[in-house]
C-alpha cells in the first residue's frame, strides 16, 4: 500500500509533462509556420558611423617642400595656403622661357624690317622696270627677295607664339608650387613635413569637409527594401542625448556584406547586410569623424503601403 501512491502520483504527473511537451512543440511548428521576417511597417531603426568626407590635397609638379604651414586638427578655407614647394627650378624655368620670347620678339623685329625693305626694293625696281632702267633678273632678284623676307616674318611670329606659350606653360608650373584648399575644411592628417621630397599627385594634406558629413548604416535584408533614396533620416549621437540631426539616404549599397544572424526560426540562409547611407547637413561641426549614431530612417509611405498589402 505505501508504494501504491507515488506510483498514482506518477501516473497523474506523466500526462501533464506530455502535454506540456507536445504544446510546446506544436507552438514552435506554428511559430516556424507562421513566421514573417520581412518588412512589417514603421521606422527601420539601426546603429550607424559618422563619416567626414576627406579630400586628399596633393602637387602637380614634383618637388621639395619648402613650408606646410597647417597643423592637424585646424580648420582651413577655401584658398587659403596649405603648402609650397622650393621654387628655384621653378623660377629659372620662368626666366629662360622669358628670356627665349624676348630672343624671338627681337628676331621677329628684324624680320619685319628686313621685309620692309625687301618691298620698298621691290617697289623700287618695278619702278625703274617700267623706264627700262633695270633688267628682268633683278626684278626678279628683288621679288625672290621679298617673299623670302615675307616668309621670314611668319616663321618669326610663329616662334614668337611658340615662346609664349612655354613662357605661359613655365608660369603655370611656377603657380603649382602653391598648394591652396579648393574647400573648407578641416585638417585631418598632414602626410608630409617641410624639407621632404614629393611626387607630383602624392598627397600631402587631407583635409576633412565638415559642414556636411555622411552616416553609414547597416541594415539586415529583412528590412533594407522598404528603404529608398530620400528617405528622412534622425541622427542622434551620445555626445547630444537630447539633439537630433535630420539628414535623408543618398545612396544603399547594392550588394550584401557580413550576416549578422541566423534564421533559425524560417531555417533559412543567414541574413546579411547592406550599408545605407544618409547625407547630415552639419553647419556647427557638432558630428565628428567616427562618433557612432543612433539612426531611425523613416520608411516612406510607398513602403508602407507594400508592407500592408503582404500581411
Amino acid at each position: 500500500m505505501a508504494e501504491a501512491k507515488p506510483r498514482s502520483r506518477a501516473a497523474m504527473i506523466r500526462p501533464i509533462v506530455l502535454l506540456i511537451v507536445l504544446g510546446t512543440i506544436a507552438f514552435f511548428v506554428w511559430r516556424s509556420a507562421t513566421r514573417k521576417e520581412g518588412y512589417t511597417g514603421g521606422d527601420v531603426m539601426t546603429t550607424g558611423t559618422i563619416e567626414a568626407v576627406h579630400v586628399d590635397l596633393g602637387f602637380k609638379v614634383s618637388g621639395r617642400l619648402a613650408e606646410v604651414p597647417v597643423s592637424e586638427g585646424s580648420s582651413v578655407q577655401a584658398g587659403q595656403l596649405v603648402g609650397r614647394l622650393e621654387a628655384q627650378d621653378l623660377e629659372f624655368q620662368v626666366g629662360t622661357a622669358r628670356a627665349a620670347l624676348e630672343a624671338t620678339h627681337a628676331t621677329a623685329a628684324q624680320a619685319r624690317a628686313n621685309r620692309d625693305k625687301a618691298a620698298q626694293d621691290l617697289a623700287r625696281q618695278r619702278e625703274l622696270m617700267a623706264s627700262d632702267a633695270t633688267t628682268q633678273q633683278q626684278l626678279d632678284a628683288a621679288s625672290s627677295a621679298a617673299r623670302v623676307a615675307a616668309a621670314q616674318v611668319a616663321a618669326a611670329d610663329a616662334q614668337a607664339r611658340q615662346a609664349e606659350s612655354a613662357l605661359a606653360q613655365a608660369e603655370l608650373q611656377r603657380s603649382y608650387a602653391e598648394l591652396r584648399a579648393g574647400e573648407a575644411g578641416q585638417v585631418s592628417e598632414k602626410v608630409h613635413e617641410a624639407g621632404e621630397m614629393v611626387m607630383a599627385g602624392t598627397p600631402v594634406v587631407t583635409l576633412a569637409q565638415m559642414d556636411t558629413v555622411k552616416v553609414h548604416a547597416p541594415v539586415d535584408e529583412t528590412r533594407v527594401g522598404a528603404v529608398r533614396p530620400g528617405d528622412k533620416v534622425k541622427v542622434k549621437v551620445y555626445t547630444f542625448d537630447h539633439a537630433t540631426f535630420d539628414g535623408e539616404v543618398i545612396s544603399i549599397q547594392p550588394a550584401g556584406e557580413f550576416a549578422t544572424r541566423k534564421d533559425w526560426g524560417a531555417q533559412r540562409r543567414d541574413i546579411r547586410t547592406f550599408t545605407v547611407t544618409a547625407r547630415i547637413p552639419n553647419p556647427q561641426h557638432l558630428l565628428k569623424d567616427g562618433m557612432t549614431a543612433e539612426v531611425t530612417i523613416q520608411v516612406g509611405p510607398q513602403a508602407k503601403q507594400l508592407s500592408q498589402a503582404q500581411r
